[in-house]
């Protein structure tokens, strides 16, 4: 199936998966090709949709908090416009991106190799994929020492952490809670967090 087609037939949701299997190579031409911020892994396509008001408020929360605690030039806070290549066959755009020291790129490309941390702001339509599928990609990343799972719908960050070459699971549920990011000498406190964010009853 060409790029072309693919475009054409993307699905209106724009998470929803492409079924048929894509070259490595025709990804990039169908994401330079689109407005869409598009997810690949193992030969199927993530097409990225908006986010909803809460989902962007908890972003951009979560990166202000991040950036007046990471030293810079040490560290280096990154937007979700940024890909990064979890393994050959896998990129992903996560919310936000950390980077220690300097940044590393694949070969010829845009695409972080080398990020210390990421973040993901579960949606309704993105949960499975962000859960399931993306995970344990991340885990397997030799550099990524910190992954954050933030649920937008009520409080609550689960934070994945290496601790050798094992993973530890941390999670905070109040919003007087404070989620520390040892090895960054930084923390996230739920309140701060969620600001302004009306929850369902």
């Amino acid at each position: 199936m060409s790029a072309d087609t693919l475009l054409r037939e993307a699905p209106a949701p724009a998470s929803a998966r492409e079924h048929d299997f894509v070259s490595l190579e025709q990804y990039f031409e169908i994401a330079a090709a689109s407005d869409l911020k598009i997810e690949y892994l193992d030969g199927e396509l993530f097409f990225m949709d908006g986010v909803r008001y809460e989902h962007g408020a908890i972003q951009m929360h979560i990166g202000g908090l991040l950036y007046m605690q990471l030293a810079h030039p040490e560290y280096q806070l990154l937007s979700s416009s940024v890909s990064i290549r979890a393994r050959q066959s896998a990129y992903f755009f996560p919310d936000l991106t950390v980077v220690r020291g300097k940044a590393r790129f694949a070969l010829g490309r845009n695409d972080l190799l080398n990020p210390v941390l990421v973040v993901e702001v579960l949606s309704p339509s993105t949960r499975n994929h962000d859960l399931v599928d993306k995970l344990p990609v991340y885990q397997a990343m030799p550099s990524l020492e910190h992954i954050l799972i933030i649920e937008q719908a009520r409080p609550h960050i689960a934070h994945h952490s290496r601790a050798g070459d094992a993973w530890t699971l941390r999670q905070y549920s109040e919003l007087d809670d404070v989620a520390p990011l040892d090895s960054l000498a930084a923390s996230l406190s739920l309140a701060q967090v969620y600001r302004g964010i009306d929850f369902p009853a």
